[in-house]
């Protein structure tokens, strides 16, 4: 995965399904056979039924055949097996494909297939980030224009989704399935209607309500023709979602009670059942009724699976806003404390998936740029064209290498000088006191606060938040406070939450070390990363960046370059 500091804008706004479902209109011509989802899967391919003694059979004979491909297809059966109830030894036979086919002769399905499953697995799981490098992996080996090749696809649209970028991950989806329409008979109808049902839900979430009321009766209709029960709960649940966004409260209520009761009971979709739930509330209060009890079940869902999508965050200010006015502020604080989890959990949890996300769309572009250029230059009559286009563009580069040279040095010496004049201030005043601050904060005393401030100023000397995994709760033990307060603390008096207080605070200690530690100016980039408490060099660049303007690597860079011309 290559690293690009700059990432077009058009490339960047895409997204989706987190969870393949949240959507559908239940139409009132449509009637709903029975369902039975412990075979289903909602993301790609679909096997029959087998035990584990056919399985072993068929790996038998496919050893005796000493046909690596042929092994691999039987490695493929048992990767299946395991899919569903998300058991580790998936992940065996995943990289037992990979290891027998990924130096052996070119294939159309192998080792792709290998990275394919160990993607799903993970995004069944809930590990987004994994499941992309492996999708990305996957691509690398698949032959484009196959289905195979398209599907991985349709899953980095869905990972895409994850990450709220639901333009891209439509356009994705609209692909996939005219992709698949050409000819049917390649897919499994349930995987037809699962592209069918996150284009609709890609629609209904951009607000294009009309495209996502065609595809959703589109999707209902196929279901009943293909009996396809799974696929058809989460039309209905996008149905409800749909009615809602159109004001309709009455179908939206009948659709989502229904989605509600096809989820119920299949423990595999408790995420979809928490959507069910959110979307009941607020269509509830839309209709002067009361939504606790629905805001309450998301909550207790997410207690089971922290499976954490931001649309599901917002139930917790509907549960702070109802016991505020019931005035039970001890509640209402218990909830205010699960939405900072909550949202802690998705924050870091996403963190690395959009960086990753981004370098995807970068090489993507690139590869794009690269062929169009290939196809320009196999017509004669645009060579000039081409030739200036280059001479153009090389100009343009040049000018913004050496404009973007005089500004990142600008921002160097800047940073330079504000670490010499904090050096002198720290020396010149190490038994200051923490002054009091005027209270902006009206829920909680002034002393508190100040309080809460002065052993901030200790905790932000004690270096401990390079410590990787430093979370609010263990601060707040260590500082004897309550977590709420302190968060509340963080956010008003230094205007970022708790994340970006701790990103700051590792910024300008790694400026620190790398100002006055000559060894630790010869780390690599990822070992200062570690050592001043980042999961990654990726994270660390990019928080290095947001503070300073300039990358890490630049400022070590040019720090070495200033000591030695000051030697010489």
């Amino acid at each position: 995965m290559i690293n690009k500091k700059k990432v077009f804008g058009t490339l960047v706004f895409i997204a989706v399904l987190l969870i393949f479902g949240t959507t559908l209109v239940a139409q009132n011509t449509t009637t709903k056979s029975t369902i039975d989802s412990s075979e289903q899967q909602k993301e790609t391919i679909k096997t029959d039924p087998v035990n584990l003694t056919t399985l072993e059979n068929k790996l038998q004979k496919a050893k005796q055949t000493k046909n690596p491909i042929a092994i691999a297809n039987a490695y493929y059966k048992y990767t299946e097996f395991y899919l569903n109830p998300l058991d580790e030894t998936c992940l065996k036979y995943c990289d037992s494909i990979i290891l027998i086919t990924k130096y052996g002769e070119k294939n159309d399905m192998f080792p792709a297939e290998g990275y394919k499953q160990k993607g799903r697995y993970y995004y069944k799981s809930g590990k987004y980030n994994t499941a992309l490098n492996n999708y990305l992996d996957a691509l690398d080996y698949a032959r484009e224009k196959t289905l195979l090749y398209e599907t991985i696809n349709f899953n980095i649209g869905l990972i895409r989704n994850s990450a709220k970028q639901r333009v891209e991950a439509k356009k994705i989806f609209k692909r996939y399935v005219n992709f698949l329409e050409v000819d049917q008979k390649k897919e499994p109808a349930q995987n037809y209607n699962l592209a069918l049902f996150a284009l609709s839900h890609s629609y209904t979430y951009t607000g294009q309500l009309d495209s996502a009321a065609y595809y959703i009766d589109k999707g209902m209709k196929n279901c009943i023709a293909t009996k396809d029960d799974f696929s058809y709960s989460y039309f209905v649940l996008n149905s409800g979602i749909k009615s809602y966004f159109e004001k309709d409260y009455k179908t939206a209520h009948d659709s989502l009670m229904r989605a509600k009761e096809l989820f119920f009971s299949d423990s595999n979709r408790r995420t979809s059942l928490a959507f069910a739930h959110l979307y009941l509330g607020k269509n509830n209060l839309a209709m002067n009724k009361k939504g606790i009890q629905h805001f309450k079940s998301v909550d207790s869902i997410l207690e089971i699976t922290e499976d954490v999508f931001p649309e599901l965050l917002e139930t917790y200010d509907d549960l702070k806003k109802y016991y505020k006015s019931k005035g039970d502020p001890e509640t209402g604080v218990h909830y205010l404390e699960q939405q900072i989890k909550f949202n802690d959990i998705y924050t870091k949890g996403y963190e690395d998936l959009i960086l990753n996300i981004k370098d995807y769309d970068v090489e993507k572009f690139l590869k794009e740029k690269d062929e169009l250029i290939d196809t320009i230059n196999k017509k004669n009559n645009v060579i000039v064209i081409v030739l200036l286009s280059l001479l153009l563009a090389f100009a343009g580069a040049i000018y913004y290498f050496f404009r973007k040279q005089v500004i990142h040095k600008k921002r160097f010496h800047k940073l330079l000088a504000a670490q010499e004049e904090k050096q002198s201030k720290k020396s010149t005043n190490k038994n200051e006191q923490v002054a009091t601050v005027e209270n902006t904060i009206k829920e909680l005393p002034e002393d508190l606060v100040n309080d809460i401030l002065a052993k901030l100023k200790k905790f932000e000397a004690t270096d401990k938040f390079a410590k990787k995994k430093y979370t609010l709760p263990q601060l707040a033990k260590e500082l004897n406070t309550n977590g709420t307060y302190l968060s509340k603390v963080i956010n008003e008096t230094k205007q970022v939450n708790f994340a970006n207080y701790l990103n700051q605070l590792r910024i300008e200690y790694a400026v620190a070390r790398i100002t006055n530690d000559s060894r630790f100016r010869e780390y690599t980039i990822k070992a200062i990363a570690e050592e001043c408490g980042f999961k990654t060099q990726q994270s660390f660049s990019a928080a290095f960046y947001k503070k300073t303007g300039i990358k890490p690597s630049f400022f070590v860079r040019q720090l070495k370059n200033k000591i030695k011309s000051s030697i010489n």
